[in-house]
């Protein structure tokens, strides 16, 4: 498939999210605690490696059903019958989706800042994994007393996170990973026409 053909076959699919596919949003965020925990399962990839533990998608109809979801948790029910609502409430982030990673780090690490991990990916299955644009946030511990007295924290891990455009990944099996230094340190094969 030319890149051409899958740009408009994405961008066919991000459009075809309408009324139904929300109103479908809707009713899971109201459905029961296992049913929602089973959807969100299959967004979740749990890595076997020390550093990178996990990986996770949001799709544009995921971050809706998130988003209800967390409007019943304050009470808010109306949210969850109005298309419209829905509709202004996803506009921000139209057509995109985000690939979080968590990272973990050794707490003997020396690190004063994170560093420059990026979330990659290749849409060859074995092929170069390509950086993209990402957002690293450090966590730190809880604050700790040395035995001169001064209070500190020490950097545990960090969430990076990047959006990319839904359109040109579309229906696509894609490489996703994360690297440091352009060099590839996890990396999961992400079936994207199984992901709403």
């Amino acid at each position: 498939m030319r890149l051409r053909d899958a740009v408009a076959l994405g961008s066919l699919l991000v459009s075809a999210m309408g009324a139904m596919d929300i109103e479908r949003a809707l009713a899971l965020a109201r459905a029961r605690d296992a049913e929602r925990q089973q959807f969100h399962a299959r967004y979740i990839f749990d890595l076997k490696d020390p550093v990178v533990t996990r990986l996770e998608v949001t799709t544009e109809f995921r971050r809706l059903e998130l988003i209800a979801e967390e409007h019943v948790l304050r009470g808010d029910w109306m949210f969850t019958r109005s298309v419209r609502a829905a509709q202004e409430a996803l506009a921000p982030t139209r057509g995109l989706i985000n690939i979080h990673a968590q990272v973990r780090f050794n707490p003997l690490n020396t690190f004063v800042q994170s560093p420059p991990y990026a979330i990659a990916m290749s849409a060859v299955p074995g092929g170069r994994l390509d950086a993209l644009d990402t957002q690293i946030t450090p966590e730190f511990s809880t604050p700790f007393q040395t035995k001169d007295r001064k209070t500190l924290t020490a950097i545990i891990g960090a969430s990076i996170d990047a959006k990319i455009a839904a359109a040109p990944v579309g229906q696509t099996t894609q490489t996703v990973g994360v690297t440091l230094d352009g060099r590839p340190i996890a990396q999961t094969a992400i079936d994207f026409s199984r992901l709403d």
